[in-house]
């Protein structure tokens, strides 16, 4: 096993969230390494070296490996970026658990709701005797358009990016590692403030069952624009409201829709339609390039479905929080997909949580699983 170093990042998932990761660290200096199942995400960046990466900042990001061997990714990685989706950390977890050493830090970008508890969970069952860390972040920390197989333009770097670890005593010793590499982050008590902040889980899915007719006609339309009425904007607000209750009863602020916004982009409007507007077609507009879903296959619904917006009515029912608006997006999702979601879903068995009250789960959430 190489020696740890902090400096080397591997990156594990090379869809969008990844490639923008190894892009913009690869120019900040870090040495990248990356990994995903599917080699011809990997072939075009290993041809040619790395990412070119234009804007400001702009630079080619080196890529020192680019493999399906997970083994070799991680060898030496300090720090391990999880950057799958997250319905596909549990499987991540799985091929991580014996690869792994002692001192390494493994981030999900981003942890959906209860992301690091459910892949600890996994680590565990999984065989996994490495003692390691595990953090989750709110929220990808880059919006960037990408140009080509091994092109991108670096656009806006996300402020406020809440970090947790779990377990969340371990925030001390985890943030200091990270904050090297996203600069914007700030320390998160516990996962429940980084998964009652989820907000594609909050965006998403209301969005697209609002705007359903035109995703099943394959109707592109401006995600943030067209898509967001003064209806959508109330639906949003009524699923962020639940969000904040749930949060409170496990003594966690986290701010509103509203808030939230303007922490990490600095944008508030009057109007919450007219905010996403801004977002839309406003400089930098973050969500400009934000894609119009083909389907309800798509992550927009399939993702934050099962480990968004239902681990969220799970530790709601747990609270005594009725969770109205969420469970009815839920129930609407399944009803136009056909689909359970229970393969996927994170329920409370999967967080390790089952038949724990209020007061065990914050203990858990703070000191970790108990032996």
């Amino acid at each position: 096993m190489t020696q740890l170093d902090d400096r080397t990042i591997a990156i594990v998932g090379m869809g969008t969230g990844g490639f923008y990761c190894a892009g913009l660290l690869g120019i900040a200096g870090f040495n990248i390494r990356i990994h995903d199942i599917n080699d011809a995400k990997l072939a075009a960046i290993r041809d040619r070296g790395g990412i070119e990466v234009e804007g400001d900042p702009g630079g080619f990001s080196s890529i020192s490996v680019a493999t399906t061997d997970l083994a070799r990714a991680v060898d030496g990685a300090g720090i391990i970026l999880v950057i799958t989706g997250g319905h596909r950390q549990a499987s991540a977890a799985r091929a991580l658990s014996s690869v792994l050493a002692d001192g390494q830090l493994l981030l999900l970008i981003q942890g959906n709701t209860g992301g690091a508890l459910a892949f600890r969970k996994v680590l565990i069952e999984s065989g996994c005797k490495a003692d390691i860390d595990v953090a989750e972040m709110d929220n990808f920390p880059f919006s960037a358009p990408l140009l080509g197989p091994t092109r991108m333009r670096a656009k806006v770097t996300k402020q406020w990016l809440q970090i947790a670890s779990f377990p969340g005593r371990r925030i001390e010793a985890v943030f200091p590692r990270l904050a090297p590499l996203f600069p914007t982050a700030v320390r998160a008590e516990t996962v429940i403030a980084t998964g009652f902040t989820n907000a594609n889980a909050t965006l998403h899915v209301a969005n697209c069952i609002a705007n359903g007719t035109k995703i099943d006609r394959n109707e592109p339309y401006r995600f943030y624009a067209e898509g967001v009425t003064p209806m959508v904007a109330r639906l949003y607000q009524s699923v962020n409201e639940e969000c904040v209750r749930v949060a409170a009863a496990f003594g966690v602020k986290v701010p509103t829709l509203e808030e939230w916004i303007e922490r990490v982009y600095e944008v508030r409007e009057d109007r919450l339609v007219d905010t996403f507007n801004v977002l839309t077609f406003g400089k930098p507009g973050p969500y400009f390039m934000t894609p119009t879903p083909k389907s309800f296959e798509e992550n927009f619904v399939a993702e934050d479905v099962p480990v968004g917006l239902m681990p969220m009515a799970e530790l709601g029912r747990v609270a005594g929080i009725d969770t109205p608006v969420i469970t009815s997006l839920v129930n609407i999702a399944k009803a136009m997909t056909g689909r359970t979601y229970e393969e996927e879903a994170r329920t409370l068995e999967r967080m390790g949580l089952a038949s724990l009250g209020v007061s065990a789960i914050r203990d858990v959430l703070d000191r970790g699983f108990r032996n």
